[in-house]
């Protein structure tokens, strides 16, 4: 129980559907309804795909290139290390003019898919509970649970995203919410750097 719990914050952390909500809301703020829909659903389907894909050939992978446990904790710490900075201390894009309007397609593709549903820092977390199933018997059906609900929830926020921005004073809780989670995710970043290095006998 406490596996399962730890593999839904991690879940909720890296693909859940709070970071989903600001992105989603202004890449879409132009849009009809129906597009919003229409992007939603593609977007879903494509990012299941790649948690699928990821899922069932990422440890095969893994063992072709010969990438231990270990490389792939200390490559996971500094992408969710990464990750949270960003969030922490959010970079202004300046803005772009469009030449024309993309196809649902292309924006289910990118961003929408990925980074925005499926991030680096989410692929790697799914990588690294897939190596511990050998160990751990059942942890298959906890992974496989944990990204059902996560892309459940992130498919109901971009499908009712015009009535959720609508929520007054979501924005700012969300931006208070933003900011405690990039915290955590700093402090998991670094306790997995120290996992892997307690693994490698770096520390005791």
């Amino acid at each position: 129980m406490e596996r399962e719990s730890f593999i839904l914050t991690i879940f909720f952390l890296t693909l859940g559907p709070f970071k989903i909500i600001s992105g989603f809301a202004k890449l879409t703020q132009s849009f009809d309804l129906k597009f919003k829909r229409e992007i939603a659903i593609k977007g879903i389907s494509i990012a299941s795909a790649i948690c699928l894909f990821v899922a069932l050939l990422g440890q095969g992978m893994l063992s072709n290139y010969r990438i231990s446990p270990e490389g792939l904790r200390i490559a996971a710490g500094l992408v969710l290390l990464i990750s949270a900075l960003d969030s922490v201390f959010p970079k202004v894009q300046p803005s772009t003019p469009t030449k024309s309007q993309p196809t649902a397609l292309q924006l289910a593709l990118s961003p929408v898919a990925t980074p925005m549903i499926v991030p680096p820092v989410g692929i790697a977390a799914i990588l690294i509970f897939t190596i511990l199933v050998p160990k751990y018997p059942g942890l298959e059906f906890a992974i496989a649970k944990g990204l059902l609900m996560m892309l459940a929830l992130d498919f109901l926020v971009m499908f009712f995203i015009d009535a959720i921005v609508k929520i007054a004073g979501l924005m700012l809780v969300l931006q208070i919410l933003g900011s405690v989670l990039g915290f955590f995710q700093v402090a998991l970043a670094i306790e997995t750097f120290l996992t892997a290095f307690r693994s490698l006998g770096v520390f005791k």
